[in-house]
């Protein structure tokens, strides 16, 4: 049976223009990965990725990327993306310079998750900078791509109506360049915000399945810290309300961990509830989005992960209304949130090669 692994790519590692000015020049998120200390006894922090602080718009860099991903049978990467005018200061730096020059790029498939707001100009460049690709994810044929935040979506558009208006539009884009249907998904933590109206909205846009991003959007363990067993058990357990409370395919979602302790700044206490902030380039810190910080999840190792992986698996194969055996699993490369399947010094390759045992050929 043929299964569809999708691994979200977040897009930081690399030096941006918007960074340069905001935090200094040179800045990229690894510097919170490398000032991160423990908060609690046992708390491992930094983690220290195997392949070093690597720059990810690079095509070689990509190239390792696609190579440890494809070979641990992930089959494609949702790439966290964001369109801005200028392509210096923009959240696809990454995608397009890093994994599109790499030269194995075939080797696995691509798709966007939409996270940020809403701009006519977008649907233009997707279609014709990303969905033209040949190994661009498609589901049954159909183009896929997701909205992270599907409230701030329909507020952007003005309202439900626009919304509608402007879905049209795209999939009608995409019909006149030749490319056929979009496959359009909803991250559940956004539908949610929706309400008791989620079901009717996402029959009014024609929205095909939803997923999640990470367990953390539906709780975290209590305290401090708490271990990944019950956060795993009480995540899993949530699925087929999702499937059931929006009346479309629910894909799982297995995630390999969260601690979002490195954003928070070494010299302040580690406050769950808290703002998630960033340094400025004058040493001072600005308030990003509050509350962020959470309980920390420990004891993630790659065997428990494997339980969520074979979790995901039994869901897939015994769901009704299943169409496309399809996970998505957080996160290649959330480094300052405690989900990465990026080799690790403490563990090497041994979350990819979970993956491999559950879904690999």
């Amino acid at each position: 049976m043929s299964y569809e692994v999708a691994c979200y790519h977040w897009s930081n590692w690399h030096r941006t223009k918007s960074n340069d000015e905001k935090r200094g020049v040179g800045w990229t998120e690894w510097e919170y990965l490398k000032d991160a200390i423990p908060r609690f006894p046992g708390h491992i922090q930094p983690k220290k990725p195997l392949w070093g602080y690597v720059d990810d718009s690079k095509p070689d860099i990509a190239a390792m990327q696609i190579d440890a991903a494809a070979d641990n049978g992930i089959t494609s990467f949702l790439f966290d993306w964001g369109w801005a005018p200028n392509p210096d200061d923009a959240n696809n730096i990454a995608l397009e310079q890093g994994f599109l020059r790499a030269p194995n790029r075939d080797r696995l498939r691509f798709a966007l998750m939409w996270c940020g707001g809403y701009n006519p100009g977008a649907f233009d460049y997707i279609v014709n900078t990303y969905f033209a690709q040949p190994n661009y994810l498609r589901l049954n044929g159909e183009l896929y791509i997701s909205i992270y935040e599907m409230h701030r979506f329909i507020e952007a558009c003005g309202g439900l109506d626009g919304a509608a208006r402007a879905i049209a539009q795209f999939r009608e884009k995409t019909r006149a360049a030749g490319l056929g249907e979009i496959h359009l998904a909803g991250i559940e933590w956004g539908l949610h915000s929706l309400g008791t109206e989620a079901a009717d909205i996402i029959k009014e846009l024609g929205i095909a399945s939803s997923t999640s991003y990470v367990w953390a959007h539906n709780g975290t363990p209590e305290g401090l810290h708490g271990p990944y067993r019950g956060w795993m058990e009480k995540s899993v357990g949530l699925w087929p309300g999702f499937a059931k409370a929006y009346g479309v395919p629910y894909h799982p979602n297995v995630t390999m961990g969260w601690d979002p302790s490195p954003r928070c700044p070494s010299t302040m206490p580690y406050k769950i509830g808290g703002p998630l902030l960033y340094h400025t380039v004058s040493g001072e810190y600005e308030n990003v989005w509050e509350p962020y910080l959470s309980s920390i999840v420990t004891d993630n190792t790659p065997d428990e992960f494997r339980r969520a992986l074979i979790a995901a698996r039994k869901y897939l194969d015994g769901a009704e209304n299943m169409p496309n055996k399809m996970v998505t699993v957080y996160a290649w490369n959330e480094w300052t949130e405690g989900g990465y399947l990026e080799p690790e010094e403490k563990y090497g390759f041994g979350y990819l090669e979970a993956i491999k045992d559950v879904f690999g050929v």
